[in-house]
């Protein structure tokens, strides 16, 4: 079971895990290699603010193994700016799927992580994002990814959207966070997109969920786990490294082994695998207990 639930944290590269995750000896380039070392999925957040150059997604590719795997949200200037206007957004589009030919390449590209803007509502953008998606420019079946949608506003929690996702195969990314339900509706049989903001107050995501609180979603995830092939799951309350810390917790309530037992990484080894050598060793005993 444990192959198909892939619970991981959105984003690696945080200056405020050292010392509460990252060891403080370790080098921020290494940072992957050793989230890697643990976790077997990542959602890929910087690509909504800037795209990426093709090099640093290639870097990306061969600093992780094989059976990594990364979701990409993406850029604000297709969602949020253009508004998924074609007119506007399709050269960024364009470049921003060339760019993600690493991953498709090394079939380590999970989902498409497609954020709408809290100001679309149903009413007023569906057809704009049904338009959206007739015209994607790429065959994400065949290309081995999903494509998922995260919707900011409550109007679009209606039977006529849910229906429209699962005519088109897209997934459905459902939300823990204080201004939409908690909905885990399935809309690809193939595929499920959990996201933990959180439920703090300036901003959600500097929270930590408490242990009950993470037993109880893990009871609403083992409901949808036998109705899907395949769930990624990630925490995005990166304060404090909260996202870390409840991504274990959830593992260990759903039955997930991590790649590797935290408190046994080995320093040496992540600085061996990025061709740097080093004999400073750390473990994540003091972050776990």
């Amino acid at each position: 079971m444990g192959n198909n639930i892939l619970i991981g944290t959105s984003g690696w590269g945080y200056d405020e895990w050292v010392g509460t995750f990252y060891p403080k000896s370790l080098k921020k380039e290494d940072f992957l290699v050793y989230y890697s070392e643990i976790f077997y999925t990542n959602e890929i957040n910087t690509t909504f603010y800037h795209m990426p150059s093709y090099w640093t997604v290639k870097n990306w590719v061969n600093k992780t193994p094989n059976n990594f795997l990364f979701s990409v949200k993406l850029p604000q200037s297709i969602t949020h700016k253009s508004k998924l206007s074609l007119e506007h957004c399709s050269d960024d589009l364009s470049k921003f799927l060339k760019l993600m030919t690493p991953f498709v390449e090394s079939k380590k590209l999970l989902s498409l992580l497609i954020q709408l803007p809290p100001s679309f509502k149903k009413e007023s953008h569906f057809d704009l994002l049904k338009d959206f998606i007739d015209n994607w420019p790429t065959n994400p079946k065949e290309d081995g990814y999903y494509l998922s949608i995260e919707f900011r506003h409550n109007s679009w929690m209606e039977d006529e959207v849910f229906d429209f996702l699962k005519k088109e195969q897209l997934v459905y990314c459902g939300v823990i966070e204080p201004l939409l339900p908690p909905r885990m509706d399935v809309t690809n049989d193939d595929f499920a997109y959990i996201r933990f903001h959180g439920y703090g107050e300036k901003p959600w995501f500097d929270y930590l969920f408490s242990d009950q609180e993470i037993q109880q979603w893990a009871q609403s995830i083992l409901k949808i786990i036998p109705k899907v092939k395949k769930i990624g799951i990630y925490f995005n309350n990166h304060y404090s490294g909260y996202a870390v810390k409840n991504s274990l917790m959830l593992m260990k309530a759903l039955g997930v082994n991590p790649k590797n037992d935290p408190n046994k990484v080995s320093i040496l080894d992540v600085k061996k695998k990025s061709g740097v050598y080093s004999k400073n060793q750390t473990s994540l005993k003091n972050f776990l207990t």
